[in-house]
Formats: structure tokens, C-alpha cells, sequence
């Protein structure tokens, strides 16, 4: 125990859990001047989130009245700045709304086996989820940059399916204006950290129809 808490506030080794992730910063509060700081006592996933249309209003006058112009995709809007992202995330709906839904997922931080889908575990990229849609919705993936290889890295494509095939899917471009912006988050839901938000928009790939079970995963990264 005395060799571990010599270690908080210093930076990692590549070694241990996180294995690679060289450049990580043990912290005990997040004060968004390292992408790679990590938050002791808390565990930092990808974050898959989608709400449905039902959501939508009361997601976008949350977002107006926080003086953002970032209604959310349902009104063709997209996020201009990385408060917009913190904005996102801090969304009391996420926690609250029956309506609105997020699920944690792992990101590996080396290349090795498989997930629970039989699809191979890759450095810096997020393991296969299922989703059940009972009515259409924009799914976004929310990463703090900690999980991926670098300060810069970045998903340039992120795979799904609709169709109940976790390992035939496809890929889908990531547009780079919103995923080049980074939010600070430190609410109270989520791990604190610097992130990153991934979707198709404009395009509708991530736009799903409902679904008994579609699958989403990490793709193709930048270097």
C-alpha cells in the first residue's frame, strides 16, 4: 500500500493495470491541464449515451438556458466549443429521465483476447456494447482522452450494426469538427476527465431506428 500512494501525483510507468497509458498523471481532482490525468479512485470508461425523442425538448431547453447553441442532433445542431461537451454530459436527464441512457464501457490499454462478443480486445479501443432501441435515437460515444494512446489520438471511425451481428459491422465516419473539440468534465456522474465526443452527424449511421439488438465498438484511430 505504501509503494502505491508513493505514486499518487506522479506520472505512470507503463506498467500495471493501465500497461502502456505512459503518460497518465495520477491526480485527486481533475483540473483539465492534462488530457491524460486520471482521477484516483475513480474509473474512467467510454461512455455510450442516447436519449429518445421524448428527451429532446427538455435536453435542448436545458442546453438553451445554459446559454449553448447545441440542442442536440434531433434539431440539426452540432457542439461549437468544448463547453458544449461538458454541457452534454452534465445533463441532469442522464441520471434522471427514463428516457435517456448510458452505458459504461471498457477501453483496453493493451491488445490482447477477446470481449464478451468474440471480438478482439485493441489497444485504446472500446469494446464491443449491445443496444436496445424501443424507439429511434442518435447513440454519441463520450471518451476522456486518458483511455486513448496519446493527447491527440482519435476514433476516425466507430463500427456498429443493427442487425444482431456483434462481428459483421460496419464503419462509420467520425466527423473530426465535433471529435477535435475536448470538454472538461467534473460533474458528480461520471469519471472526471478531458473528453471527447463521436458521432456520424451529419451523416445518420449512428442514427438508429429501433432495434432489438444493434452493436457498437471502437474503430479505425489516428495516429
Amino acid at each position: 500500500v505504501l509503494q502505491v500512494l508513493a505514486l499518487y501525483g506522479s506520472a505512470g510507468d507503463g506498467t500495471g493495470v493501465w500497461c502502456d497509458a505512459n503518460d497518465w498523471i495520477y491526480s485527486e481532482s481533475f483540473e483539465c491541464n492534462n488530457p491524460m490525468t486520471v482521477v484516483s479512485g475513480q474509473t474512467p470508461t467510454a461512455l455510450v449515451m442516447y436519449h429518445y425523442g421524448s428527451a429532446s425538448e427538455d435536453f435542448a431547453t436545458y442546453m438553451y438556458e445554459n446559454a449553448s447553441a447545441f440542442y442536440g442532433f434531433d434539431f440539426l445542431s452540432t457542439p461549437q466549443t468544448g463547453q458544449d461537451i461538458e454541457l452534454y454530459m452534465g445533463w441532469p436527464g442522464w441520471i434522471s429521465r427514463p428516457d435517456a441512457f448510458v452505458i459504461e464501457v471498457d477501453v483496453p490499454q493493451i491488445s490482447f483476447g477477446n470481449d464478451s462478443f468474440g471480438n478482439g480486445r485493441t489497444a485504446h479501443v472500446f469494446e464491443t456494447v449491445e443496444i436496445a432501441l424501443s424507439e429511434p435515437a442518435w447513440v454519441t460515444v463520450l471518451v476522456p482522452q486518458a483511455l486513448m494512446g496519446s493527447e491527440t489520438m482519435q476514433y476516425m471511425t466507430i463500427r456498429y450494426d443493427i442487425n444482431g451481428s456483434p462481428s459483421v459491422c460496419l464503419a462509420a465516419s467520425t466527423s473530426n469538427l465535433i471529435s477535435n473539440l475536448t470538454g472538461c468534465y467534473t460533474g458528480p456522474d461520471f469519471a472526471h476527465g478531458s473528453y471527447r465526443m463521436y458521432t456520424s452527424y451529419a451523416g445518420t449511421a449512428l442514427s438508429w431506428p429501433p432495434t432489438e439488438a444493434g452493436f457498437l465498438r471502437g474503430g479505425i484511430l489516428s495516429q
